[in-house]
């Protein structure tokens, strides 16, 4: 018996021991692969994470654990970017350090290799959280590897068909990862969502919820992204007080009484800027903050309430959040600027109907004339489906064609996108296919008028692709250098 107990014992530090060398095989991998591709100029963000996980499954859940005050996951269909990108400036505002795959980069790999890249050589992390945006198909899977203590859930919208189908399945998918969050843990949801809250909330978690609550006023922009028509409870269809852009709004049903609740946090006040920044009033729980914002677009007014709400879950004081929110910058190809003499380039991604609708409304909302790029690819990461483009709204762009100094379509599918605009009213001949991005960008500089600006819509894949041509004329650089 004794022997018996000697040989587990062996087996078992034997074990310990061979996990730990994996453990530190994996991260020493994927550490040098990261600075070999980031000095070829790369990102580094999918292949060191993929043969990381390869030679140690466990690296996610060891790395994880090691930060003392635990990880944040952001998840949702638009928003997700800017919104951990807000948390993270917040946070860092109020004193903690941060782990954060700020390149958009959000699969288990993507995940995988921010925290490798945060690690040392010894595998020790030193940062006090992990702010880590994740793919809905992905969140199941990272949730139950790093355990979160916060989950911050924007919206659900119709994405990438090929991968997700229809909402149900989004939704299915983020009620699988939130029953892997920890007891302890807290919710962050999108008031406004209708097929969020009606999610059912589990014992022990914390909830919060956040909303606007201002009057949105005259809009011409049409409501074409309204994904959720009927009632989650009930299916019949909800009647809506106020929408704020697609299905996002006060609504209610009038068969069942299933209706929007007043949010925890909730933004009262909102007041435009000639420059695009706006004055905000928030209503937090026990106090009321102001603050200027700089990022244009209903849009990130949400992505903005939810960061808040998340701090206020963390207790943190709202002289922080609102030094952290006036120093707020674009995120990486989120309608990110860049400046080339007297014109200026706004990189703004786009992926689904419901978000380029928005991009779209901000443009129309430009005072100027302005040029306009578009670079649509297929690979997996921007989805293989493209049919998502014949349900944007590209109609109100050719009824205001006028604003347009050019027009240039690029990408795997520019031929697609030509034909999109020519359905949507535009004449062919305005047109200019130019399949080569590195061209595509000369051109659309050359259409843009002095002190004018040139807006670049590119799905994820070409939005990496635009960026780097854009940093090899020097403007900007590559994300881990920011």
């Amino acid at each position: 018996m004794q022997k018996t107990k000697e040989h587990h014992a062996i087996q078992g530090e034997f074990k310990n021991h061979f996990l730990k060398l994996k453990l530190l095989l994996g991260i020493w991998t994927g550490k040098t692969l990261i600075t070999i591709t980031r000095l070829l100029g790369r990102g580094g963000t999918t292949l060191p994470g993929r043969l990381a996980l390869k030679i140690a499954p466990h690296i996610p859940s060891c790395l994880s654990g090691l930060l003392p005050e635990g990880c944040l996951i952001v998840t949702g269909t638009n928003g997700k970017t800017t919104t951990s990108a807000l948390i993270t400036g917040i946070l860092k505002e109020a004193g903690y350090s941060c782990v954060h795959n700020q390149s958009g980069s959000n699969m288990s790999w993507g995940v995988v290799s921010a925290l490798i890249a945060a690690a040392s050589w010894r595998g020790h992390i030193f940062e006090d959280f992990a702010v880590l945006e994740v793919d809905e198909g992905a969140f199941p899977q990272v949730a139950q590897n790093v355990k979160p203590r916060g989950i911050i859930i924007t919206n659900i919208f119709r994405d990438q068909l090929d991968r997700y189908g229809e909402v149900d399945q989004i939704r299915d998918n983020i009620i699988k990862g939130m029953d892997l969050q920890p007891e302890y843990g807290f919710e962050v949801l999108n008031a406004d969502d209708p097929s969020l809250v009606s999610i059912e909330k589990r014992s022990g978690k914390k909830r919060l919820s956040y909303g606007l609550e201002f009057n949105p006023g005259a809009d011409t922009f049409k409501n074409t992204g309204r994904d959720i028509k009927t009632c989650p409870l009930c299916s019949a269809k909800l009647d809506y007080k106020r929408i704020f852009y697609a299905h996002l709004g006060h609504y209610h049903c009038p068969d069942c009484g299933y209706k929007r609740q007043e949010p925890d946090v909730k933004l009262t006040e909102c007041i435009t800027n000639p420059d695009n920044t706006a004055n905000l009033q928030i209503a937090l729980p026990g106090e009321a903050i102001k603050t200027n914002f700089p990022l244009m677009g209903t849009y990130n007014l949400y992505n903005l309430l939810a960061a808040v709400t998340c701090a206020k879950a963390l207790n943190i004081s709202g002289t922080d959040i609102t030094a952290a929110l006036e120093k707020s910058i674009p995120s990486f190809g989120r309608m990110e600027l860049f400046k080339l003499n007297s014109k200026t380039i706004v990189i703004a991604l786009i992926k689904n109907p419901v978000g380029a609708n928005e991009v779209l409304r901000t443009i129309l909302n430009e005072a100027d004339r302005i040029s306009l790029l578009i670079t649509i690819n297929d690979k997996i990461a921007d989805g293989t489906d493209v049919s998502w483009l014949w349900d944007v709204d590209f109609e109100q762009l050719s009824a205001a064609r006028d604003k347009l100094t050019g027009i240039t379509v690029s990408g795997l599918r520019a031929w697609d996108m030509a034909v999109r605009f020519k359905y949507s009213g535009f004449d062919p001949a305005q047109i200019r296919v130019e399949e080569n991005a590195a061209r595509a960008v000369e051109r659309a500089i050359e259409d843009t008028p002095n002190g004018g600006k040139l807006f670049i819509l590119p799905t994820y894949t070409a939005m990496l692709e635009i960026r780097r041509i854009l940093n090899k004329k020097g403007l900007g650089k590559p994300y881990w250098e920011e």
